[in-house]
């Protein structure tokens, strides 16, 4: 016997041992990574891979990953979809459910008591000193992560080609987010796998030509069909619909929540808000529709939207961007902001509701699809054209936020924010805070 062989008992005692959550569990951690979700969603991730694979081992490093590659094919935030598929994983729509409602709980609740502040107290001169420097911060944050993007995701001329028009149509062309993105990705699909083709079809030139054989077509029946003669698949047919005219009617049932919609529906009806909150609604669904790479990549379009309704002046818009980089969880938060703004809590559930539906609804009904296709050809394709579309977004952003900006002192600030987070590997949760204390020194200093 080998000295060096081990036991099977002795190698699963060995293994690490895999458990799975239930649905309780899994909420009170999902609960958690929003009450410290602080930072943005690469910060975040990197809880969520500490929770899920080093303490509690629910996935492997492999499955992480899949996790995160499929968390940022879709729209919306990339930690909010990394954790609903991981809950679709352990418990269906259930845990999916849970795991993105446990996260963005914590936040959306930040938002709200934020907003019921600002709505009363905001228009102090201290306050707005303040989120001044909360915005100088955020402008920073925001070019940090795009010239990060800039050295690490877009290395190809035609890429950096892709960045330029994702921006000029952003702000130039007022090109919605989907709109750029699914351009983009269609250009990813047709340079990256026309390039193929050509490489393909050079190498087979090269090669010496075979003679074709042609093959006489084989003719199948229909999958499940039996190869009967035609009279009796006739037959079979007739009597399999004379079963379905014998069987009863199904009973009709209406579900409670239905009746609940339904007189939920009349109530805000006789208000007079349904009109309104309708109109906010769909805004902000269209909006996350198109959330590609985050909360930051639709600012510019959302800006636009926000002024066409007349629903907010620039500055208010700004604001609303701090607060929701200053609060736990997804910066699509910010639509919260922007519906308490309008019409009080139930503007900001409508609005909350409104840009989380489509992201989630894609991972929970294309998440576990796109986890097959990850690894092929025209998924990597398609990825590689998003990419900078995405980067385009973000200076897009930018720009839009700093026309915002407010004298040299929230200038400074925001050009020392972008320096420190493009060289220090800081929470930028941290810079708003010395965004806001620098602003109070310029303020004194008369900057």
């Amino acid at each position: 016997m080998d000295g060096h062989a081990i036991s099977a008992p002795a190698q699963a005692i060995l293994a690490p041992q895999r458990s799975r959550p239930g649905l309780s569990e899994y909420f009170r951690a999902s609960l958690f990574l929003g009450v410290v979700g602080f930072g943005g969603g690469l910060s975040v991730l990197a809880n969520i891979h500490s929770l899920v694979v080093n303490r509690r081992r629910w996935l492997t490093e492999r499955e992480f990953t899949n996790t995160v590659t499929v968390s940022q094919m879709l729209p919306g935030g990339a930690a909010a979809n990394a954790l609903a598929y991981i809950g679709l994983r352990f418990g269906g729509l259930n845990g999916a459910v849970l795991g993105y409602v446990g996260f963005v709980l914590p936040g959306w609740i930040a938002v709200m008591a934020l907003a019921f502040l600002y709505v009363h107290y905001g228009t102090s001169p201290n306050a707005e000193t303040l989120l001044g420097g909360f915005n100088a911060a955020v402008v920073g944050i925001i070019g940090a992560i795009t010239l990060k993007m800039a050295k690490s995701a877009v290395a190809r001329l035609w890429q950096m080609g892709l960045a330029a028009a994702a921006l000029l149509f952003s702000v130039v062309g007022d090109a919605a987010p989907g709109e750029i993105a699914l351009l983009s990705i269609g250009v990813g699909l047709a340079i990256d796998l026309g390039t193929k083709r050509a490489r393909l079809f050079a190498i087979e030139r090269r090669r010496v030509p075979r003679p074709a054989v042609k093959e006489p077509p084989v003719v199948l029946p229909e999958e499940g069909a039996t190869l009967a003669t035609e009279k009796e698949n006739e037959k079979e047919k007739e009597k399999e619909s004379e079963k379905e005219k014998e069987k009863p009617p199904a009973e009709v049932r209406i579900a409670t929540w239905t009746v609940v919609a339904v007189m939920l529906g009349l109530v805000i009806h006789e208000t007079g808000l349904d009109r309104e909150l309708l109109r906010i609604g769909l805004s902000f669904f269209r909006t996350g529709l198109g959330a590609y790479g985050g909360g930051f990549a639709i600012v510019p379009h959302l800006k636009q939207v926000v002024a066409r309704q007349g629903w907010l002046t620039d500055r208010q818009f700004a604001d609303a961007v701090a607060i929701g980089k200053l609060t736990p969880g997804p910066v699509l938060l910010l639509a919260t902001f922007i519906g308490y703004l309008q019409h009080g809590w139930l503007g900001a559930v409508v609005a909350t509701i409104g840009i989380f539906s489509a992201p989630f609804a894609l991972v929970a009904f294309a998440g576990t699809w796109l986890d097959r296709l990850r690894s092929r050809r025209p998924v990597r394709a398609a990825l590689r054209g998003l990419t900078p579309a995405v980067l385009g977004l973000m200076a897009a952003a930018m720009l839009s936020l700093g026309d915002t900006l407010n004298g040299q002192g929230e200038i400074a600030i925001a050009v020392a924010v972008a320096l420190t987070l493009s060289r220090f590997e800081i929470n930028p949760a941290v810079m708003l805070a010395v965004g806001g204390l620098a602003r109070f020194g310029f303020k004194f200093a008369g900057l």
